[in-house]
């Protein structure tokens, strides 16, 4: 399937406001993967993609994962809201033509990350929590100079931030972003 139809599907699946989101992330991760010496265009695709299935209700994130077989842990039961990257992923595959097995993985972990992410994998982590649409947060200008200078010093900055901040509120934390983050800082 060529961008266009991409776009064109892509579109017809998310709210303006997460459309928005996903073009910027995948112009940012683009940028990322030149900057990087990665593939461009696996950057752009999983980059358009990573968000294909947020836009669900809850209770059809459970119901689609349980139909097409794929794991959920007791945290994603608890908030299937976490569940939009490892569906995203399987929509990708299903019902954009991608068999790209890194475009995969990355659509997979952008919100988590996972322990020694290849390359792909961290562009899109980055990308997510970066884009120029994302609202202002804790030094945001910060971490976005850190993601053309340093990739990894910029996944533990994101990753303190994020558990901190989940820490804070009533939101349990997915075991896999504890993982990833103390991967990273040892």
């Amino acid at each position: 399937m060529d961008r266009a139809e991409m776009i064109k599907k892509l579109r017809s699946k998310l709210t303006e406001k997460r459309f928005v989101h996903s073009i910027g992330v995948e112009y940012t991760a683009a940028t990322l993967a030149f900057k990087h010496g990665a593939d461009v265009e696996k950057a752009r695709v999983a980059g358009l993609l990573h968000d294909c299935a947020k836009c669900l209700p809850a209770d059809e994130k459970l119901k689609k994962c349980k139909k097409y077989g794929l794991p959920i842990s007791k945290v994603e039961k608890a908030n299937p809201d976490l569940l939009h990257g490892k569906l995203g992923a399987y929509f990708a595959k299903e019902k954009y033509g991608v068999s790209d097995k890194e475009i995969l993985s990355a659509i997979t972990y952008h919100t988590t990350g996972h322990p020694d992410m290849c390359l792909l994998d961290k562009i899109i982590f980055v990308a997510d929590y970066i884009e120029p649409n994302r609202r202002m947060i804790r030094e945001l200008t910060e971490i976005r100079k850190e993601a053309y200078e340093d990739l990894d010093k910029c996944i533990i900055h994101i990753l303190k931030n994020t558990l901190e901040y989940l820490d804070t509120g009533s939101a349990v934390i997915d075991d896999m972003t504890q993982k990833t983050y103390e991967f990273y800082v040892r």
